[in-house]
């Protein structure tokens, strides 16, 4: 990477989206009962838990990847004044900051007070979207020099 801080920015913007994607689907598929947690929520650990709990790890990690490849997408092609893919990405980007405020609001609602089951399965979220969103990011900014 270059010097120039405004690139620098949108990758961080970029990576900071992947994340927040990633932390979205995180609390949609807690809300639904299908989080990381199933498998330490239940008594025995069955296989239902188990194969619950590895799609919610793979369903995170694509919404990180597919958060922080598109955003960085959407800021390279605004700092080229791609006006068709920057007004796509816009409404994609204004969708993912929806869905994440209505998810929000309905966990907010439901009166779980959390725990460490809650804290550990959160920051594994997190840190499983940032290494996505990395990733998903340095993606698009590869595929841009390339072009």
């Amino acid at each position: 990477m270059d010097n120039d801080p405004p690139r620098r920015l949108h990758y961080a913007a970029a990576i900071a989206c992947g994340v927040f994607a990633a932390l979205v689907m995180h609390i949609i598929l807690t809300v639904l009962g299908a989080g990381l947690d199933a498998v330490l929520r239940g008594s025995g650990a069955g296989q239902p838990q188990q194969f619950v709990s590895a799609l919610a790890w793979w369903a995170i990690a694509a919404a990180g990847f597919v958060g922080g490849l598109g955003a960085g997408i959407y800021l390279i092609a605004a700092a080229r004044e791609r006006a068709f893919v920057s007004k796509l990405a816009q409404r994609f980007l204004i969708a993912v900051v929806f869905a994440a405020a209505t998810a929000g609001g309905v966990m907010s609602k439901s009166g779980n007070v959390g725990g460490t089951v809650d804290v550990l399965a959160g920051l594994a979220a997190l840190g499983l979207g940032l290494v996505c969103a990395f990733c998903g990011a340095r993606l698009a900014y590869l595929n841009a020099e390339q072009v």
